[in-house]
């Protein structure tokens, strides 16, 4: 109980201080990315929905994703043009719908059977749709995409809608309804049956439910929520194109809810900000961002398959069980150990690009804010001596974690 109660005061005063930013920031970049978050949080917790709670592995959950972009276009593009009095408030539900329409219909065909068979089954949905999306550009614009006005006349609250602090309020109450909708739904009889149809779908049978009706269930909710995050996008963004139904987009809401943990309800929430993140940011930086992308991602399903949010709920625990004292120690001997791996391989993975990639090789890079000469074989000799020193400091600290074993001597009986 006590644990509910200050998730529930941590949420509340989250939600005060994203209400609040508006009034307080004029940061154009802090307002996109919140809203930017939101969609992204909203996409991936639909997401949750399938491979977390059913267990249905989806390579194509961008089609749902793109079906409620579109439709969201064309729909404030009809109330702008006055062929639809729709208060532009209600056009989230529009995208809801269309993902709902979607899911329905390709749901039939994909969940007759889970594991492989739906992954492959979900990715041959997705070419199709994203091919059919190019060959009709008359529909989905081509590569130019399809473009519409969100400033309209016809709205609730008498908002224009055409500065960022607003759009980002509209597209926060639609997430956060969709949200709670979901974690509502997850602890559900409904939820509590995927549940069990993802780990043990015979069991789920002999109780007398069909597995097949609960992942079709399961799979329009996810689809719905879907529909409804990509109408966000069109209202944030309001021009899109037939690369929302890529498989771009479908990898990058699943590294989300993967990497936030997905066995968590909101798991996908952390794994949303921390994609985010990397996007908008490492990618100014860098440009090897997918390579650390990438590393990011394997590192999770290599050493915290539960995702970050398994890290950071398994924190108190841990703290309990060895005493902050005993995690002290273990954080001094592995800190310097995995900070001069990180340093050494950023230095080697920077250096490499810039040899690669740069129309001079000799031009200076910019590195842990200095100027370096790639081409100087000192440079390497460094980053090299730091992952060297990197693999001596594992091999020390593994040694000295392992405990001597005390082997007792044999008992001799007396008189023998």
């Amino acid at each position: 109980m006590t644990r509910s109660i200050s998730l529930l005061l941590l949420g509340l005063l989250a939600l005060s201080a994203a209400l609040l930013l508006p009034l307080v920031s004029d940061s154009r970049f802090l307002t996109l990315f919140l809203t930017q978050l939101a969609v992204m949080v909203t996409f991936a917790m639909s997401y949750n929905v399938l491979l977390g709670q059913t267990g249905l592995l989806s390579f194509g959950h961008a089609v749902y994703f793109g079906g409620g972009v579109f439709a969201a276009l064309y729909l404030i593009t009809a109330i702008g043009g006055g062929a639809l009095a729709l208060p532009l408030e209600f056009v989230p539900l529009g995208g809801a719908l269309a993902g709902l329409a979607m899911a329905a219909v390709l749901g039939l065909v994909s969940v007759r059977r889970a594991g492989t068979t739906f992954a492959m089954i979900s990715l041959g949905m997705a070419e199709l749709i994203t091919a059919a999306a190019m060959v009709f550009p008359s529909v989905f614009g081509g590569e130019q995409g399809v473009s519409t006005d969100r400033m309209v006349d016809v709205t609730l609250t008498g908002l224009g809608y055409g500065r960022p602090s607003e759009i980002y309020l509209l597209v926060l109450v639609w997430a956060l309804v969709s949200v709670a909708l979901m974690v509502f739904l997850s602890r559900s009889p409904l939820g509590r049956m995927a549940n069990a149809v993802r780990d043990n779908p015979q069991r789920v049978e002999f109780l007398g439910y069909d597995p097949y009706w609960i992942r079709f269930l399961q799979f329009c909710i996810a689809g719905t929520f879907a529909g409804l995050a990509g109408s966000l996008f069109a209202l944030t963004f309001e021009i899109a194109n037939a690369e929302v139904f890529g498989l771009r987009t479908s990898a990058n809401v699943l590294i989300a809810t993967y990497l936030g943990g997905i066995t968590y309800v909101l798991g996908p929430v952390v794994g949303a900000f921390v994609v985010l993140l990397l996007e908008l940011n490492l990618a100014r930086i860098t440009d090897a961002w997918l390579f650390y992308y990438g590393l990011l991602f394997l590192a999770i399903i290599l050493f915290a398959p539960r995702g970050l949010t398994g890290i950071l709920a398994g924190l108190p625990g841990a703290l309990r069980r060895h005493g902050p004292a005993s995690c002290l120690r273990r954080a001094l001997v592995w800190g310097p150990a995995v900070l001069s791996g990180l340093v050494g391989g950023v230095m080697l993975v920077e250096l490499s690009y810039h040899l690669s990639n740069s129309f001079d090789p000799s031009d200076p890079l910019r590195l842990f804010w200095r100027d370096v000469d790639a081409t100087n074989w000192g440079v390497w000799a460094l980053a090299l001596g730091a992952c060297a020193l990197s693999a001596a400091l594992v091999l020390r600290a593994r040694r000295g974690g392992r405990r001597p074993q005390v082997v007792a001597a044999p008992m001799v009986e007396e008189g023998s």
